[in-house]
């Protein structure tokens, strides 16, 4: 009985999340701009600010992102630790990252609040596909943003 119990645990938990990440859709947007603007621009879209909670949604940001012929750059996401320094949530959808299965995507030796100024995430271009980094606030970088279909 024990074993069944376990498993349609894990199941539920994964339909719980993968679910919504399937039904998401993202937008580039190849204007940069702050953290900010970029959360109010998504939002005033009908959307928000994308959030990686799975290694699927990663990889579905990134490639909207190499389709747009962009993967040079570098994208806000909706990660940041402006609340509390080191305890970083995914501000659009209120939940701290690495919530699914511990998942994280950061460069190594990343986030390290250089100059203690860095406190928002964005997914970073080049050799890193896609990896995270914390970079500040106020530094302008093009933007993804995520729709429910």
């Amino acid at each position: 009985m024990y074993p069944k119990l376990v498993s349609i645990s894990i199941i539920s938990v994964m339909l719980v999340v993968l679910a919504p990440v399937l039904t998401l859709r993202y937008t580039v947007h190849k204007t940069k701009v702050t953290y900010f603007e970029a959360m109010t621009r998504c939002i005033k879209n009908g959307g928000h600010l994308a959030t990686v909670l799975a290694p699927l949604q990663q990889h579905r940001i990134w490639s909207a992102i190499t389709k747009a012929s962009l993967s040079q750059e570098s994208w806000w996401t909706s990660g940041t630790d402006l609340g509390m320094e080191g305890s970083w949530i995914w501000l659009a959808r209120n939940v701290p990252l690495g919530s699914f299965a511990g998942y994280t995507n950061f460069i190594d030796g990343e986030p390290n609040n250089a100059n203690g100024t860095e406190h928002c995430l964005a997914m970073v271009g080049g050799t890193k596909k896609g990896q995270w980094s914390d970079v500040g606030c106020d530094t302008l970088r093009f933007y993804v943003c995520e729709h429910d279909y």
